[in-house]
């Protein structure tokens, strides 16, 4: 090969080397259970609320999440968080968002065990 040839497929390269796109909007890699239970980035479980904060992209509210609150034993509950709509916005908010939950909102009594079946992690 010529020097010119060479020149052609390494510029040819790297001009076709551009063209590869990953639209990642709408790829979560953590949900990886069988139910759709996603990691979530932190959990706190207090007297009287449940939080968990998760990815965002600076829309995320309560709203883009499915809950399943099972009640194990008395007074014993498991929830699982299930996040059924994307995030489509675009700001760069690695932080995450916390969301918030009531004892009451979640149909659980006080002074009630509470553990969460996601996983944590980021």
């Amino acid at each position: 090969m010529n020097r010119i040839s060479v020149g052609i497929i390494a510029a040819g390269t790297l001009f076709l080397g551009g063209c590869i796109i990953i639209d990642a909007d709408d790829v979560d890699a953590s949900y990886d259970f069988d139910r759709g239970w996603g990691s979530v980035y932190a959990a706190d479980v207090s007297a009287d609320t449940v939080s968990i904060t998760v990815t965002d992209n600076g829309c995320t509210t309560k709203d883009f999440f499915e809950l399943d609150v099972d009640e194990e034993d008395d007074l014993e509950f498991e929830i699982g968080f299930e996040r059924i709509r994307t995030d489509h916005c675009k700001m760069l908010n690695p932080a995450g968002k916390s969301l918030t939950w009531t004892y009451s909102e979640l149909g659980i009594p006080q002074g009630a065990s509470v553990s969460i079946r996601n996983r944590v992690r980021r």
